[in-house]
């Protein structure tokens, strides 16, 4: 029965039910997002071509603006510069 897998999950994690449930449905939300913005890529392939290669040619201008190493950053989190 589905309530007592969800009983047993919910107790072999240490948390309710309702809690259990509640992380679930903000995962499923999460993937469902990235499957619509993935769906909305392919359209915009598909119906809009020319709007797909501008899109393309921004995000690899914004690649190449922001490829150089923010040393204020850098200097903040000497953790992540490993």
């Amino acid at each position: 029965m589905t309530r007592d897998r969800l009983a047993y999950l919910a107790r072999a994690r240490g948390t309710t039910m309702s809690a259990l449930l509640s992380d679930v449905a903000e995962r499923l939300e999460t993937e469902q997002r990235w499957c619509d913005i993935e769906a909305a890529y392919e359209r915009m392939q598909r119906e809009d071509p020319d709007g797909w290669a501008e899109y393309l040619g921004e995000l690899a201008e914004w690649e190449v603006n922001t490829a150089t190493t923010d040393t204020a950053a850098a200097q903040e989190w000497p953790e992540y510069n490993q």
